[in-house]
């Protein structure tokens, strides 16, 4: 009787070790699990989680680089300092004395994408987005585009080659870079206006330096940048020697507009715009005037004015020398200006010559007929 007790005994404490055993075995398969999904979260967080560090990271990355670059400030104020944001301080197109042609081609190149964008839309004609306008000296090439960021209200940017040049190793690029940057992140129409870009983009040679050579490839990089782009951007460039331009630059102009001298007429209009204030002889023969500057730039005929109109401030100065006091100013009447006559602008012209020499002018005339500008009769991408 004791044997069978002791047996049940034994029986019933092997029981009870058998389910302590599984007891333990099922926690312990539990706790590795979850040690397991564990680790997986961590080594895999969500995919938000990991976005966000990443733009953290280079959030980071990029102030890091901005604060180890002593020259980034520098550049932004350079590149602030070339935009005219209140175009009302800018020409109007209809304002500048003749230029028709110019002004007809960059019409058709430049303002009528914008004031017919469906036509353009559905059809195979496609706006120009750099434009190269070349010429004499004092045509007034500045002039026409600081209008045509007026005509269509956009952001201008003028820009001399000067300002895209540094001393220091590797700032002219980033400051290439960063203009189109800003005039690409701009939401509106951004007129780029580069004047002497021969001075960047001159014929390629063996001896020029490294620097030269990295500029001009990042200026083709941004051409290129800015042929693909869908922005609202307008590059203008301005040059009085095409000729000396590199051909990868010029293939990348698909407009080529010829700034010329002012014919009759215009010579006549900015004489007599030039003179509006000066006191003129009612018999002043101003068709006479203009047929003996023909020659004669913009800025030529302004020069011009301006000595005419110091030649009659010291004819009056000599005649009124006794009367001269050291009082204080004197306050004189457009009836005691002696008129200016026919003859006083002889008397300037004789000791007057244009800045443009015939040898120039014929330069221009053999460059336009090259093949390197093809005829309007073409394909319309050269001259107006």
């Amino acid at each position: 009787m004791i044997a069978m007790v002791e047996m049940a005994v034994r029986i019933m404490h092997s029981r009870r070790g058998e389910k302590a055993f599984a007891a333990r075995s099922v926690s312990g398969s539990g706790s590795e699990q979850d040690s397991k999904t564990t680790a997986e979260k961590t080594d895999n967080p969500p995919l938000t989680s990991r976005t966000s560090s990443n733009d953290s990271t280079s959030t980071t990355i990029k102030r890091k680089e901005n604060e180890l670059d002593p020259f980034r400030e520098g550049r932004k104020l350079a590149i602030e300092r070339t935009i005219i944001s209140d175009t009302s301080l800018l020409p109007r197109l209809e304002d500048l004395v003749g230029l028709a042609e110019a002004k007809q081609a960059l019409r058709e190149a430049l303002l009528d994408p914008l004031i017919y964008p469906e036509w353009f839309s559905s059809s195979d004609l496609r706006p120009w987005r750099c434009v190269l306008l070349y010429g004499p000296p004092g045509t007034g090439k500045t002039q026409l585009s600081r209008s045509i960021a007026r005509e269509i209200n956009s952001r201008f940017y003028q820009v001399s080659s000067s300002d895209l040049i540094s001393t220091w190793s590797g700032q002219s690029e980033k400051l290439i870079r960063e203009l189109f940057d800003d005039a690409l992140s701009f939401t509106g129409t951004s007129v780029v206006f580069v004047d002497e870009i021969d001075s960047l983009c001159r014929i390629r040679s063996t001896v020029e330096d490294e620097s030269s050579r990295r500029v001009k490839t990042e200026l083709l990089v941004q051409l290129q940048r800015l042929h693909d782009s869908k922005s609202s951007i307008l590059l203008i460039c301005a040059t009085n020697c095409p000729w000396d331009l590199d051909s990868a630059f010029l293939r990348r102009f698909e407009k080529r507009i010829f700034v010329g001298l002012p014919d009759h007429d215009s010579r006549l209009q900015l004489l007599q715009k030039f003179l509006s204030k000066t006191k003129t002889a009612e018999d002043v023969k101003w068709d006479e005037i203009a047929e003996s500057t023909e020659g004669f730039s913009g800025d030529d005929l302004k020069r011009l004015a301006r000595e005419v109109a110091f030649l009659q401030f010291r004819r009056y100065k000599e005649s009124h020398a006794s009367s001269q006091s050291d009082s204080g100013c004197l306050t004189v009447s457009q009836a005691e200006r002696t008129p200016v006559t026919t003859a006083d602008f002889h008397e300037v012209l004789q000791s007057f010559s244009p800045s443009v020499s015939s040898i120039s002018l014929q330069r221009y005339d053999d460059y336009k007929s090259s093949s390197l500008v093809p005829s309007p009769m073409h394909n319309g991408l050269a001259d107006a």
